[in-house]
């Protein structure tokens, strides 16, 4: 999706047993569904509260260690007790300290936009699948495998049965602070459907639902303005059974195993939002609305929300003891701290109170020079980018193209227009995705002396010659202040006359109309930004230049490198993906590319960690992973007393 450049500024009833029957139950169950119960549920079901039917699977210790203790509960005294054992120790809970900034978001997955709905819904509800940002590959999670159809368009997914909906249950007394977890249901495919239907339906209102019409039928739905029940049923999304979900494609589509990986696929209760609507979530943040304590809150994921102890200026997470997948974490508690301002974040982070916290822009020179190995940069996703009009009297040359695309001093454009704060770009496909591309990997990028070499080998033969050419840019002041830089460049490094290029300014929705393949008197060269919607290399590289598939507006003919895009639209593999897109990369932006754009650079976002105590990757695209975050608890405690 195209960006204006003003941005720059910018998820029983109880049964009562006598003591001998309940001990054989429990003995029973746990045998036969190799399944546990906390202490929590055991006393639950005696004080006739609702438990659930499956139980996640445990790990062997652990399914003994609730056996001898029910065991020893309800087993009838028969001679001289054993001698007592000192009770085993509870250590203390691991916490992680973070910062958000704003207040507590709605925590509805499918509104999920900004960055700290991103965060938390991540955190709070299972995705049909999980983005892993150490390997950049996409890994299970509700779903434990999948498959596709020989036509390339119904994929098949198999999903877990021991992951659950959970409510927040209050500590036995002589614990540790650490809340509990009721579990209410398992999460089913029904729930993954719901979440499906929802934004194909607009019952939930968000600006890339756009990316789900690649389902059957969810364009249509989408563009019901009254769609009836039997309506919502034609959308190709089905739960076979509780642990087999369908979905059927309009197109064969590799990359839609990503966009199993956003928001859009986490899980949605429909039972709870059918009874309670947009209020199941029951939490705002809105002043003028009231405050509202999120106590209707159900989550999914690998912690959940403690509502006793969540206000506006703060969320308390504490982790999900019946979440069944290992991750490297080791965090029992979360505190998410929210902010109005980054500087306050770093204030406190600088007073070892908190983990992780954004790097203000006013105090990023000197901290990055004192202490560089605490800092982390996290690459954005937006490409801004120079487009150049192959029907131009002077583009129309690839070697005018990569002289202009040559000449340009990335790292001097990031530095003055945004104070170090971004990465320059030789190529499209963005850092951190699936099947991304480090920024340096492929690409010329800034070689004066391949530019003139280029410009040499034109018709042209020197940029003295070159007719007179327009570049259009839309009306930010920082797009005027970046196309003067770029002019200058092309003058210095080219020999450019400066009154040959021409700058002109204009709104964005203007720009855009000007630059289609059948506007009228269209530009030389424009300025534009292209935002991905899903972290994934056909969305970066192929959404924006394939020939067919893209807006085109360069209006240029196909060529080998689309061919490779095309095949890589449909490829599942993703070895194959990859290099697919590595060699359309090269295609383009290598010395003999044929560099329908010139790539600039995206915009970063930098953090400060406590790199002696925490250990974690953040990630590029989409919400920050908690329970991938290592802790060295004793050291921080340390620190902390110092």
């Amino acid at each position: 999706m195209h960006e204006s450049l003003d941005y720059r500024f910018a998820l029983h009833r109880p049964v009562k047993l006598s003591a001998a029957s309940r001990v054989c139950l429990w003995l029973i169950l746990l045998l036969m569904a190799a399944g546990c119960r906390s202490s929590n549920d055991i006393q639950a079901a005696e004080n006739g509260l609702p438990v659930t039917e499956l139980t996640p699977q445990p790990t062997a210790n652990r399914v003994q260690s609730v056996m001898t203790r029910i065991a020893e509960q309800f087993a009838p005294s028969t001679g001289t007790p054993e001698p007592a054992t000192a009770p085993e120790e509870v250590k203390p809970p691991v916490v992680l300290d973070l910062s958000l900034i704003g207040t507590l978001p709605n925590l509805d997955p499918g509104l999920a936009q900004s960055q700290a709905q991103l965060d938390m819904g991540q955190n709070l509800f299972a995705g049909l699948t999980n983005y892993n940002p150490d390997t950049n590959t996409i890994e299970p999670e509700l779903a434990t495998s999948w498959s596709i159809a020989p036509d390339g368009r119904t994929w098949t997914f198999k999903l877990r049965d021991d992951l659950f909906w959970v409510r927040p249950s209050r500590p036995l007394p002589g614990g540790n602070e650490l809340w509990s977890a009721t579990p209410v249901r398992p999460v089913t495919a029904d729930d993954v459907v719901f979440a499906v239907e929802r934004v194909c339906g607009h019952e939930v209102e968000h600006d890339l639902a756009y990316i789900l019409f690649i389902i059957d039928g969810c364009q249509e739905l989408f563009t019901n303005p009254a769609p009836t029940k039997e309506d919502r049923g034609r959308i190709s999304i089905r739960a076979i059974d509780a642990t087999t979900l369908e979905v059927q494609l309009t197109e064969p589509a590799g990359y839609f195993l990503t966009l199993t990986s956003t928001p859009f696929f986490q899980a949605v209760p429909r039972d709870l939002v059918t009874e309670r609507g947009n209020e199941w979530v029951d939490a705002n943040g809105d002043l003028s609305k009231g405050w509202q304590t999120p106590n209707n809150l159900i989550a999914s994921g690998p912690f959940f929300l403690v509502p006793a102890l969540t206000t506006m200026e703060g969320a308390v997470l504490h982790r999900n003891p019946l979440w069944p997948i290992d991750r490297q974490g080791n965090g029992d508690i979360v505190n998410v701290y929210f902010f109005h301002e980054e500087l306050d974040a770093f204030k406190m982070w600088q007073e070892r109170k908190l983990d992780v916290a954004p790097l203000p822009a006013a105090e990023r020179e000197q901290f990055i020079a004192k202490t560089p190995a605490r800092v982390k940069v996290i690459p954005g996703q937006i490409l801004f980018y120079i487009g150049f009009n192959f029907d131009s009297q002077v583009f129309r040359e690839p070697e005018v193209r990569r002289a202009f695309s040559a000449a340009i001093n990335r790292q001097r454009l990031v530095e003055k227009i945004y104070d170090g704060r971004g990465i320059a770009m030789r190529h499209v496909i963005t850092p951190d995705i699936v099947a991304g591309l480090p920024a340096d990997e492929a690409g010329v990028g800034y070689s004066p002396d391949y530019a003139r070499q280029q410009i040499a080998a034109s018709s042209f033969r020197s940029c003295r010659l070159i007719p007179e050419i327009t570049l259009l840019v839309s009306s930010a002041d920082l797009s005027l202040l970046q196309a003067e830089l770029l002019r200058d460049m092309w003058v210095d490094e080219l020999g450019c006359l400066p009154e040959n290029i021409h700058i002109e300014q204009m709104q964005f929705g203007a720009l855009l109309a000007a630059t289609r393949q059948d506007a009228a008197n269209r530009p030389d060269m424009w300025e534009l930004a292209w935002s991905p919607a899903f972290p994934d290399a056909h969305n970066s590289l192929t959404d924006l230049l394939q020939c067919r598939i893209s807006e085109n507006r360069q209006h240029r003919e196909c060529s080998e490198a689309d061919t490779l895009l095309q095949h890589a639209a449909t490829t599942v593999d993703p070895a194959e993906r990859a290099t697919l897109y590595r060699k359309a990369e090269s295609l383009f932006f290598n010395e003999n590319g044929s560099f329908p754009v010139a790539p600039l650079y995206i915009r970063a976002r930098e953090i400060v960690f406590r790199n002696d105590w925490i250990t974690f990757t953040p990630v590029a695209f989409g919400g920050q992973q908690w329970d991938r975050v290592i802790i060295n608890a004793s050291f921080k405690e340390l620190e902390q007393n110092r």
